[in-house]
């Protein structure tokens, strides 16, 4: 389903991500495990997607490169920080970023660094995004539609949740992955630490959380969550916002590590 992986990506990423990440890659290649539920990516092939969400965004970590290395049916992207690792997530079908400072500061620890790269590659996470009638994950219903999965291939709504605020599995079709996440990653805008997708005919939104409120409304219903001292400090504007509607679901791991 997938391709091997190169010795030049081997040699590209030697001391950039852990050995174990690179043992993966050796044995498995870049493929896609549970059924195309779960895919392990080329972060070369990936880093126009990758480039596309996060250029021009100020994230609350130290400056480095970020690389996609999994990824889900529905183009969420699991990110690898060469300084933070594992500590950067992306809801492409809701434009929202999760930073992770625990994994951040994990990373200066060796022993979990290493783990951190077997555990990040072979856990499935599902896809959170569910038809707004049928309640039903909008993945599993594009597995139900289509059958099957393509390493270049994503499950897309066409046209995008952004441009409509609707989940309808009817919306439903395959796009080609790299070019339809970093689309979705040119229609959403950032602030401060909060993703907001932008509607058709919005401007552009102003730093505070009362704007982002307003702008929220097109897409996804939000709850506040109780800031954490850490996000206090590094975005000291804006409070945590968690959507009701993703729930990341149980993750299981594709083999012991």
């Amino acid at each position: 389903m997938g391709g091997a992986a190169s010795p030049e990506v081997l040699e590209r990423f030697e001391g950039i991500f852990p050995a174990s990440i690179l043992q993966i890659w050796r044995t498995v290649g870049f493929d896609g495990f549970a059924n195309g539920r779960h895919w392990i990516t080329n972060p070369l092939e990936w880093a126009p997607a990758v480039e596309s969400w996060l250029e021009g965004l100020e994230l609350p970590f130290p400056d480095q490169r970020w690389w996609c290395i999994t990824r889900t049916p529905m183009g969420s992207m699991q990110l690898w920080g060469e300084i933070s690792g594992p500590a950067l997530s992306i809801i492409s079908v809701f434009g929202f970023l999760y930073p992770d400072f625990a994994s951040h500061r994990d990373m200066l620890d060796p022993v979990i660094r290493e783990r951190s790269g077997c555990v990040d590659l072979l856990s499935v996470t599902k896809d959170s995004a569910r038809d707004d009638v049928s309640r039903r994950r909008l993945a599993d219903e594009g597995f139900k539609k289509f059958g099957s999965l393509g390493p270049g291939e994503v499950f897309a709504l066409v046209p995008a949740y952004c441009l409509t605020g609707r989940l309808d599995a009817s919306l439903l079709a395959k796009e080609p992955a790299v070019a339809h996440v970093a689309f979705l990653g040119q229609r959403s805008l950032f602030t401060g630490g909060v993703s907001v997708s932008k509607p058709l005919g919005q401007s552009a939104v102003q730093d505070d959380c009362e704007q982002a409120l307003r702008n929220l409304q097109f897409t996804v219903p939000v709850c506040f969550a109780v800031p954490r001292a850490e996000d206090v400090v590094l975005c000291p504007r804006v409070p945590r916002l968690r959507s009701t509607q993703p729930d990341f679901g149980s993750e299981t791991k594709l083999f012991p590590c």
